[in-house]
Order: C-alpha cells, then structure tokens, then sequence
C-alpha cells in the first residue's frame, strides 16, 4: 500500500477531497493517489477520503483495479472530488506484473489474465489451485483425486519438460515461494523396489495449498517464458503472481465469513452379480485363491444373498470453514490480521484436512522519504488420506466378494479377518476396504510459516529502491504405515515410514527504479535493474522399520530393530541473478520493452553456471494511434513479444553423491546416478503474437493470442546407462520440444441495466506439444513412476506428443490386421513398446462464466468444457481380469476375434484368417491376457459445472437498523455439480501419481483413484 509520502514543492498546498464510484456513488476505499511523475503517494480510506500536498499546476493521478485510471490538474481549489468509472476490461486497468510491479494494460506486450481474490475464494475450495480450471485461457489444473488434502498439478500452455517439473513459479507479494509435494525418493522405502512407493501408492498436499484463499487480494498468470522472464530460471513454465490483502486507512473493520459443505460421489462404480468367484467356468473356494480374487466361476444361485458394499463404504463428506480479519489503520499506518480454521471430512470413512491459517500485515510510512511493508503467515495443517492405486481400498472395495459384508473387518478378538482358509495365502490377499483405511496410515502434519518484509526508499522523485527480505520454512512430519495384517505389509511383518523434512528458503530481492522520465516531447522511457538471491535448501530425515512386535503400536521403536534403516537427504541449490527492464512510451500508445537477466546457479558445472537470456516485447494501441478507427472499436491493441529463458538441472545432476550403504562393511559409496560434467543448461525460447479488442463501448472483448514455444538441449533425468560404467542413471542434455497454441478470451455484458446485469466470460484454449528429439538418439524416454499398471507407461517417442501412452500392444501385419496366436485365437502382444498414436492431451478446452446480478441477488456459475484427449481406464481394464466388469457377462457366447494367425504367412498376399472360435467362461485367457490397449478411452469430452454460487446481499436499510454492522449476505455454492462426458470411469480428471512427478507424470491414467465429490455450501459473509 502506498501511504502517505507526499511531493513538496513551493507554493504546495494540502488537497483533500473524496473519491467515489460513478457508477452507485458509493466510497472507494485503497484507491492510489499520487503525484503524477513523483513517487509515493497516499491512499483513499474506508469512506474514500484522502489528502496529499501538492503545487498548482501538478496532475494528480486516482488509479484503482477495475476502473479507468483519472487525472486532476491542482488549480486554486483545495478540494478535488473525483468520481471512477467501472473500467474492469479496458486498456487503461492497471495490473500486477512481474516482480510486483503494476503498470497499465495497455502497456504490456506480453499475455496475462488477472482472477479476482474474491472469486477465488467464492469457489469454496480448500486448495485454491483447484479453482483456477477454467478461469484462465492455457491454464490446466489436474488434481490427482477427490480425497481431502490431494494433490493437485498445474501447467500453462501444456507440458514442455519431457521429465522436469513443468509447475509455474509461484510468487506471493513479490517473493517466491515453495510448491513442493514430497517424492518419496526421499523415503528410506523407496531404496528397494520390493517396498518402495514411487510415488504411486501414496499422495501428499503440494505446499501451495497452504495459502488460505480468503487471504488473496488477486491473482495473475503470466503464461509464458515472454511475462516471465524476468523471473527466470523458475519460471520457464511460467508464474502465478498472488497479492495478497492489505488493511485501509480508515476506521477499523471486522470481516466474518464461513461455509458448511456436504459433500457426496455423484456415481459409483459398476461390477456385475451374475457369476461368483473360480476359474474357467470352476468354481472353487476362496482358500484356493490367492492375490485378487477371480470372478471367472459358475452363476451364482438365484437365492444368493448380496451385500452392497460398494453403495454402503462411502459417506456423505462434512466440511466447515470460519475466517476472521480485523484491519484498518490511518494515512500513516494500516494493518490486517486474519486467521481461519478449515475442518475437511471426505467421503472416503478416515480422510481428513485440517487446516490452521494465521496471518497478519502491516504498511507504515517512516518518513518523507521511507516505507515499510511487513507480512507474516502461518499455517498448520493435518491430513490423513488413504493409499491409492493398487494398495488403495477402492480396488479391494470393488474385488471383495458381494456375498461378504465388507463392514465384518476384524475377528472377535480385534485381529483381521481374512477370506482364505490356507494361511499360506493370506499374505496376497486383497485388503479388506474398511481394514486399509482404519489400519493403514498416510499421515502429515505440517508447520508452516513465510515471511516478506519490504522497505521501499525515494530519496529523490525520480528514483526508488524496493529491498524485499523473505524466509519461507516449514517442517513436514510423515508417519506411513503398512499394517502387519495387510496386503501390502504381510511379507514383512508391517512396515512404518517416517520422516521430517525440513525446508529453509531465503529470498532477497533488490530492485532500483527510475520514474517514467521524458526524453523528447512525446517520448518517454522508464525502468529498472535488480539483483536477487535464492537460497533453498531441504532437509529430510527418514527412518524406516519392519516387523512390528504389536500390530497396532505405531512408532518405529515398535520395529525390529536390525530391519530399520535410516537416511538424511539434502537437497540444495542457490541462484544469484541481475535483472534489467527498460520501457519506452511514445505517445502513450506506442511502447517497447526490452529485458535482460543473468542467473548464476549452482546445479550446472561452474564452466556454465552463468548465463543471459533477453526478451522484448511491443503494444500498439492502434485505436489512439489513428481514432478514426473508433468508429468501429472503442479500443484495439497489437502486442507482440520474444524471449528466451534458461533453465537449470535439479541439484547434484552432474556430479554422483555419497550414499550410506548397508552391505558388509558399510561405510559409503555412490549412488545409482552417474556423474556428467558436460551437463549444460537448457535454454527455451518463446515467440507470440496478440490482439486486445472492445467494442460497444467496451461492453464487448476480445483477446486473441499465438504462442510457439520450442526447448532446445534439454535435461532428461534418469536415463539408463551402461552398467559398465558402475552407474545405472544419468542426466543428459539432448532432448527437444516444440508447443504451438492458441488462446482466445472473449467478454460481453449482454445485458446491462440499473437493477440486473448479465455478463459472460469465456476462455479458450489449444496446445499441442511434440518431441523434437532425445539425448543420444535413444528410441523412448520415460519416467520411471509413471509406469504404474502393467505394460502401459507414458513414455515419449520422437515425433508423438509429450502426453503420449506407450505400451506393449497387439502385434499387427502391414495391413494392420492383429496377429493371431494359432494355439490359442487369442492376440499376440508385442514386447516392445510402442505409441500407436495415443494422446492424453486434449484438443481444445474452454471455460466459460456466467455472472448474474439483479438487485441484492447474484448468481455465477463455470462451465468446464474439454474437447479430445485420451484416458486410461486402468481400473475398468483390472476389473476386466478379474471377471468384475459388466463388460464380461456375455461371456458364455462364443466369438472369433478379427485377425490373421501368425503362422509365418500374415505379410503375405494371401494370410491366413483367424477361425478359431474362443468362449471366454471355459477360457479365461481372453479376459485376463486382454491387452492395456482396449481400454485406452480416446477422444475424451467433458462438460462439468464446476461451480455455482448464489448470494443475497442483505438490503442496507435493514443493516442500517443494527449500527455495528455494515454489510451482510448469505450465499450458496455448489461444486461439481454435474459432468456429462463419455469417459465409462468414475471420473476423467485423474493422475495416477503424485504432482511430485516430472514430465507429464500419470494424468489421464485412471487407477484405483477415488472421483471428485459433488458439493453443497452453504455460509454467510458479515463485516462490521
């Protein structure tokens, strides 16, 4: 907030006056008042008055978001009242840009959409990552399930890095700060493939979710690496730029708000009752059987008696949220506290969130010539969520037998029931639904807090310095357990993961300004340089045990004590960079801006440690240029802009680490990772074109944007070496990737009345993204992690999409007709793997708001709306081979599949025809030899209302009557309401990793994930 400093010339007088709305004349509170061409300012309080001192003949300028920026000449008269025009859309909004800044719209020559903190909030959702689908062109968010505390992955214009992380920086009032999802590589589990994660099992909150929403003043995306680039390294995928609230000068204010949601599964799955548990049309009894249970029995009798376990395990989710803030302050000094209290109980029995916000800002002015500005947050949160995937209870939900009550999960004496009558076969017993979520642990609990100091210095009008000092620490707690009586745990007795993981990151940032200056009669020029340092280091400490001596005492002195292990992984990584931006202004519709960064990093070899990227950009504002043309817009703009932008290798890359071993002896040695001392950094440059349009008196937009996007020399991790090297992995440059896009925003105000308005936004989007190349020519490069079902991975082939599925499909001829094994009728599978074409990544998508207003009503709604992208219905495909799916009841029906035998003639002109008839009820193998392939969805479309939110603002003449309060609604908020798609699963939103996984991780691989619930709030909002 800008508060205070004022411009003192001869002949200064004081002004004061009151600044309001033209529209409803109602006050504007935090409204910035300034000297034009002079630094600080003041800022209007809670009634919209202010006061500055200023000389006759100075321009004194009112500029607030979403109204049209004012200038007032100071003549004789000590009072100037101002009204602002609503000016939401228009070239004249003044925005936040990169590095905090603000400047005009009409200025930028790069792409950015702004979301408002209140329509963040307004959604209702925990994490507010999640209510960004759909508000941004180019913006996709994916969560990985619809459990409390998920989490959830979010890209701009699509998936770039074939095997880095392709999250945008996130940046809260001018500092980064951490997103991070825990790997379980730090986990002393993941060291053997026998016990390890992966990623897949198991999922944790990203750190970004740790911001409350009711805290964000707003919200901007800079979308590529040309609105970015003054970020850098981290920013390669672009940022996501959070202001957050600040109090007003004025007297002090109390905001009340909360929310209660119900919460329930719009579908659940579908397994057919016709026939029980055996093999081959045999029955046999469940001692027989071991690992998942086999539905390939004889029917079942009429009179057999079905429990619906599926229907009964889910319960109706309760979610209840209270935010409290008291701000206010005077000219010379402002402040906000906030605190909030999240409490989440999913629909899955055992799923919790918790969560605990505190907050708390200061703005104060010094002196003539200093400012200060002080944020502190923190948070505690605790989550509980289950496993997932193929240790996850919906997959044991669904293989438990329907003539068992899934509910009867322990003995009599507390111990856990099994099925098998053999003991030898209960260690691959599929887990009980209710054993896994009352037993089995996934739990965190995290502290959290990050601070942001800011000191902002005008010794002269014509130059600033801004010092922005921040520390962002938390301390991540985990205890894991996989119960001794478990599937997952059996062989070893149990086993419990622990760990700590400690994270420091300092950021400094100094940035030094000079004021718009005039350089010729219509030509001016503006800009800045800076330094900033990172330091982020991350300290995770790990134990691990098996063989519990009590089944139920969680701790990991409960362990046997020669199988616990122990390890400290350190992680960590400094940047130093130099900035630069110069802007020049000709006419005020003509502006070019060129900028230059330096990053020195400490994660490439110290040879190439260092190096400079620019950008520049353009906008043209043709409609000033030449007004004629307003006859047709009310206002057009041209925008054009380039940059590239480097990009650095995780920490330890290029050189092997010592590691603690656990073979005879001990001591250390390295790890699987091999060094390369030629590792380089990886450079992206990004070119796009844009138009901003209006017309109808602005009460109809348009913003249109190309991109192309292309990654040369980029670092692949992870790819396997000759072991005659004594390493396995390596991290290599080599790969490229091209992205072309289109993005279009269109706006309009149908209707727009003195009691009732209508207005609409839609935001459109396509991207594709292809493969250019791979380090050494290597023929598929993929992530290990997201190799999480059968032969099916999201590997990435020269040539295919960066979001494609690879997989040892059927064998075909030249012809394309599958190949037929002669023995059996059945398809043959290749063991290769291959990408027949398959694409997670969709066509289009656009989200499209609704907003309604009459009188003290309003009702909003979005529209989620995709077109194309392929999914993997894993779970479908699992069900299928066990004799679960519906799709098997026809099994009694002999068939003959549609291909050539492979008997040596199939290239050939005359193959032979396959005639071999196959009845899947004698012959199993036709279901559970099915290939991944068939059950590839493609081309799948959505239409989901994300959200809807009807609110009622109590009318002012019944608040008039009770003094203390001052505005008053009552609102209700439905969530996913309703999804009509073709997608046969649960729902097409999935990832079947963690967002802790590079590349494209497994969005769009549905397995054992539970869907997003459809939700009901229901709240009031008070300010007193």
């Amino acid at each position: 907030m800008y508060i205070g400093l004022t411009h003192v010339e001869a002949q200064s007088q004081t002004i004061t006056g009151k600044v309001t709305a033209a529209d409803d004349g109602l006050p504007l509170p935090g409204v910035t008042v300034k000297i034009k061409g002079a630094a600080g300012g003041t800022q209007t309080s809670i009634d919209g008055g202010y006061r500055i001192t200023a000389s006759p003949n100075q321009v004194i300028t009112f500029s607030f978001v979403g109204y049209l920026t004012q200038d007032q000449t100071v003549g004789t008269s000590a009072v100037i009242n101002v009204q602002l025009s609503t000016d939401a859309k228009s070239l004249n909004e003044v925005v936040v840009t990169a590095l905090g800044r603000t400047t005009q719209k009409r200025s930028l020559g790069t792409s950015q959409q702004t979301v408002k903190g209140a329509d963040i909030a307004g959604t209702q959702r925990e994490n507010f990552i999640n209510s960004l689908q759909g508000r941004v062109a180019g913006v996709e968010v994916n969560s990985s399930s619809g459990v409390p505390g998920a989490s959830t992955s979010i890209t701009i214009r699509g998936v770039s890095s074939i095997s880095g992380s392709n999250s945008p920086l996130f940046v809260v009032d001018g500092l980064p700060i951490d997103n991070k999802t825990l790997n379980t590589t730090a986990l002393v589990s993941d060291n053997s493939a026998t016990t390890a994660f992966s990623n897949r099992g198991v999922d944790f909150t990203n750190r970004a979710s740790d911001i409350n929403p009711e805290d964000i003043e707003s919200l901007v995306v800079l979308k590529g690496p040309e609105a970015s680039a003054l970020y850098g390294i981290d920013a390669a995928n672009g940022a996501i730029v959070i202001t957050t609230k600040r109090g007003k000068p004025g007297e002090g204010r109390i905001d009340y708000s909360n929310s209660f949601r119900l919460e329930k599964l719009r579908t659940k799955p579908e397994i057919q009752n016709t026939f029980g548990l055996g093999t081959n049309g045999v029955g046999n009894t469940i001692s027989s059987l071991s690992g998942a249970y086999e539905y390939f029995g004889p029917q079942y009798p009429a009179d057999t008696k079905f429990y619906d376990n599926v229907g009964n395990f889910f319960q109706t989710g309760f979610t209840q949220k209270h935010n409290l803030a008291l701000s206010g302050g005077s000219d010379k000094a402002t402040y906000r506290i906030s605190t909030s209290y999240t409490n989440q109980n999913g629909v899955v029995p055992g799923s919790l969130y918790d969560r605990i916000n505190v907050t708390g800002a200061t703005q104060a002015t010094l002196n003539k010539w200093m400012k200060a500005d002080l944020s502190m947050n923190y948070e505690y949160a605790n989550n509980d969520q289950p496993l997932k995937g193929n240790i996850g209870p919906l997959i044991g939900l669904l293989d438990w037998p329907q003539t068992d009550d899934a509910q009867n999960f322990l003995t009599p004496s507390g111990t856990r029931r099994y099925l098998a009558l053999a003991p030898g076969l209960v260690a691959t017993e599929v887990d009980n639904p209710y054993f896994s979520i009352n037993k089995n642990i996934n739990n965190t609990k995290n502290n959290r807090i990050f601070s942001n100091l800011a000191l902002i210095i005008t010794p002269v009008k014509w130059l600033s310095l801004k010092t922005n000092v921040g520390i962002d620490a938390y301390s991540n707690h985990l205890v894991l357990v996989r119960h001794p009586e478990s599937r997952a745990g059996y062989s070893r007795g149990g086993t419990i993961d622990v760990a700590n993981d400690n994270t420091r990151n300092f950021n400094l940032q100094n940035i030094l300004s000079l004021t718009t200056q005039k350089l010729a009669k219509d030509l001016s020029i503006s800009g800045f340089v800076g330094y900033s340092m990172q330091d982020l280091k991350s300290t995770i400490d790990a134990g691990f045990g098996e063989n519990f001596y009590d089944p139920n005492f969680v701790s990991l002195n409960n362990t046997l004590s020669t199988s616990r292990g122990n390890k400290t992984t350190i992680t960590q990584r400094r940047l130093a960079s130099f900035f630069s931006q110069a802007s020049l202004n000709y006419k005020d519709y003509l502006y070019i801006t060129g900028t230059l960064r330096n990053d020195r990093t400490s994660t490439i070899p110290i040879e190439r440690y260092s190096f400079y990227y620019p950008g520049v950009s353009g906008s043209f504002v043709f409609t000033d240029a030449v007004p004629a043309l307003k006859k047709f817009f009310t206002s057009g703009k041209l925008r054009a802009a380039y940059a590239a932008v480097g990009k650095d290798a995780r920490p330890y890359a290029y050189e092997s680490s010592l590691e603690s071993k656990t073979t005879v002896g001990g001591g250390y040695g390295y790890g699987l990772t091999g060094p390369n001392p030629n590792l380089r950094p990886e450079f992206a440059k990004a070119f796009e074109l844009g138009t901003e349009l209006s017309f109808l008196n602005d009460r109809l937009g348009l913003d249109l944007t190309v991109y192309r996007k292309t990654t040369t020399d980029q670092i692949v991790n992870d790819i396997r070496g000759s072991y005659a090297t004594g390493f396995v992995l390596f991290n290599l440059n080599g790969a490229a990737t091209l992205s072309k896009g289109l993005e279009i925003t269109l706006r309009g105000d149908p209707i727009k009345s003195e009691n009732f308005n209508w207005n609409i936004l839609a935001n459109f989007a396509a991207n594709r993204t292809i493969v250019k190349s791979l380090p050494n020519g290597i023929p598929e490069s993929y992530v290990s992690d997201a190799n999480l079902y059968a032969n099916i991975r999201t590997g990435n082939i020269v040539g295919n999409s960066t979001r494609g599925i690879t997989g040892q499909f059927y064998l075909r001829n030249n012809n394309g007709q599958l190949l037929i094994n002669p023995g059996t009728g059945l398809p043959v599978r290749s063991t290769l793997y291959t990408n027949n074409g398959y694409d997670r990544n969709p066509k289009f998508s656009i989200g499209l708001t609704n907003t309604f207003s009459y009188k003290a009503w309003s009702l909003n709604f979005l529209l989620d709306i995709r077109k194309g992208g392929d999914v993997l219905n894993a779970t479908q495909h699992f069900l299928t081979t066990v004799g679960l799916s519906t799709l098997t009841e026809d099994r009694l029906q002999s068939r003959i599949i549609g291909g050539v035998l492979q008997d040596g003639k199939e290239n050939s002109a005359n193959p032979t025809v396959n005639n071999i008839a196959v009845t899947p009820y004698y012959q199993n193998g036709y279901y559970t030899n099915m290939s991944e392939e068939l059950f590839i969805e493609k081309n799948i479309n959505w239409i989901r209302l994300r959200d809807v939110t009807l609110n009622y603002a109590l009318p002012t003449r019944l608040i008039k009557r009770q003094k203390f309060v001052k505005t008053a609604s009552v609102f209700v908020t439905a969530t996913d309401l309703f999804l009509i798609t073709n997608y046969t699963g649960l729902d097409p939103v999935v990832n079947g990793n963690t967002a802790a996984v590079g590349g494209s991780g497994a969005v769009g691989i549905d397995y054992g994930n539970f869907p997003i619930p459809l939700g009901l709030n229901f709240g009031i909002r008070v300010s007193l």
